[in-house]
């Protein structure tokens, strides 16, 4: 652009001067010499058009000035057309400062862009907060849709399959897993439509999902199936169990639905912790044919049976396996099952669980049909006694609170007779013979007796054989002078005995005056020893000697 150069007033060339003189560059060239405010240049009728007020005018001219520069910059020769089309017209930046104009708009000091931007009002606010709250409205209405329909789905499924019979001996009925739910009731809500207004539902007081109208109970039984469960998945549940056990005291037809679906899962079943009351309760409600099938089952793998009577859950299944074998199956079944246990009988008397198997068997059967299981334990009587299971075993057999036949405790008394020095110096065999003892029976009290005569002075200085000497001396049934005659043989020793000392202090109340007079001579004979020994001390202090 040709630019003319001119001198000024003060005499120097004003490169501001060109070609042709705007408005608006005249008027800052007068700006020096007059004293008058140059006008703003008129904003376009696009933007927001500002009318002068009082308080815009300041006393010491600064905004004015400042509009004159700003009117002055706009008519410079970098407004080219050249410039112009290469440069990008800057979006408005909402963090620019701002001045309160005094009216509706709003004057842009920083930033590009526009001089004004309209102000955000607090309506303005007020209705994005309304469109974000009807948009979450809608959302949640949305999602409350979709499940209603997936729980109408699932009911539906379980009206169609209750309708069936066969579906009824699952339980899924009235008296079923819908706790309590009517038939009726659930056919209504799977019909109607939960959205249509018409009848009620959606947001209104019918609506399942809010409101006063909501139904706890169908809400949960749509919630908690989302399709009808197995029995074997009932049988285990804690809950639907006691639904199953209801069902089994129903008609036969549901007893052999539910034995059919269970019987291949027995084996597990029994050692649950829910499912092993369901097991039981349905060997009461099983068929003669039906304990034979599962007799046959459970004894077909010798170790799949060992390790059933061995669990705590499992054992209580095979008590009740045995009563219902007695009840309702012939001679020939009872026969092969003992065969079975017998078998592994010796194995079964080592566990505190298995052991109650075999003392259920000698209750529930007579003597003629469990006499090889007799047989077994019997001529194994002394390893069974001095086992800490297998002793339980023996002195459960002459429990009086279990009806055991005469002769299977008979078998058993003989044969701890028979190893009864062995039974009395062994930690538990020695428990076996003083319930013996205890039970008070003359003759085979004296016959035990009889049996250790020789052997008392031995067993009195054995810390376990002294105990049974002991229980022998304090019954009143017997005659005392047998066993302390033969304590007298060896009476020197057993003065200063650890354990023979407690014998004879027990000797020494329990005996008569004749008897008591012959040891007090034998203690007297040795009272220099007793004194230099501890033990001997204690039968001196314990007998005021």
């Amino acid at each position: 652009m040709d630019k003319k150069f001119r001198v000024n007033t003060n005499g120097e060339r004003d490169i501001w001067s060109t070609a042709e003189e705007t408005p608006e560059t005249a008027t800052f060239r007068r700006g020096g010499s007059q004293s008058q405010a140059p006008q703003m240049q008129q904003q376009p009728s696009s933007q927001f058009h500002q009318p002068e007020s009082s308080h815009q005018r300041v006393s010491n001219g600064f905004l004015n000035d400042l509009q004159t520069l700003e009117s002055s910059f706009g008519g410079l020769s970098f407004s080219d057309s050249t410039v112009r089309q290469n440069s990008q017209p800057m979006p408005p930046n909402r963090y620019n400062h701002v001045i309160n104009g005094g009216g509706s708009g709003v004057v842009v000091v920083g930033g590009g862009g526009n001089g004004y931007m309209p102000p955000l009002s607090a309506a303005y606010y007020q209705r994005e907060l309304e469109g974000m709250q009807r948009f979450n409205y809608y959302q949640r209405e949305l999602e409350g849709m979709q499940r209603f329909n997936q729980m109408q789905q699932r009911l539906s499924v379980q009206n169609d399959c209750s309708n069936r019979s066969s579906y009824d001996t699952y339980g899924l009925l009235n008296n079923g897993i819908m706790n309590g739910v009517s038939y009726s009731s659930r056919n209504h809500v799977s019909d109607q439509n939960p959205w249509d207004y018409s009848n009620g539902f959606g947001t209104g007081m019918n609506n399942p999902w809010m409101g006063s109208g909501y139904n706890h109970d169908q809400a949960l039984a749509m919630a908690n199936w989302r399709e009808p469960p197995s029995i074997l998945s009932m049988a285990k549940d804690k809950d639907l169990r006691d639904h199953l056990l209801m069902l089994l005291l129903g008609p036969q037809e549901s007893v052999d639905v539910i034995y059919n679906a269970l019987f291949a899962h027995l084996f597990d079943l029994m050692v649950d912790s829910h499912a092993n009351d369901v097991v039981r309760r349905l060997m009461d409600k099983c068929s003669p044919e039906q304990i034979i099938q599962i007799l046959d089952m459970v004894t077909q793998s010798q170790s799949q049976f060992v390790n059933l009577c061995f669990d705590p859950l499992g054992s209580k299944a095979m008590k009740w396996l045995v009563i219902n074998t007695r009840l309702r199956c012939g001679e020939d079944q009872i026969l092969r099952f003992l065969g079975a246990i017998t078998t592994v009988a010796l194995r079964l008397t080592r566990s505190s669980n298995a052991k109650e198997v075999i003392l259920e068997c000698f209750c529930q059967f007579t003597f003629p049909q469990c006499r090889h299981l007799v047989e077994v334990v019997a001529g194994h009587c002394y390893q069974i006694a001095i086992d800490q299971h297998g002793c339980s075993l023996i002195q459960q057999c002459f429990n009086n609170k279990r009806p055991m036949p005469f002769q299977i405790r008979q078998r058993f008394i003989i044969e701890i007779i028979t190893h009864a020095l062995k039974l009395c110096l062994n930690c538990y065999g020695n428990y076996v013979v003083q319930y013996v003892v205890e039970l008070e029976n003359q003759q085979v009290t004296e016959a035990l007796v009889v049996q250790l005569l020789g052997s008392y002075a031995y067993l009195a200085r054995n810390k376990y054989g002294s105990h049974a000497v002991q229980k022998l001396l304090q019954l009143k049934s017997i005659n005392t002078r047998l066993i302390v005659n033969d304590l007298v043989q060896e009476i020197d020793t057993l003065l200063l005995d650890p354990f023979g000392n407690y014998v004879i202090q027990t000797a020494w109340f329990v005996s008569k005056d004749d008897v008591r007079q012959m040891l007090r001579w034998h203690i007297e004979r040795n009272i220099r020893l007793m004194r230099c020994n501890k033990f001997g001390n204690k039968i001196l202090e314990r007998l005021n000697i």
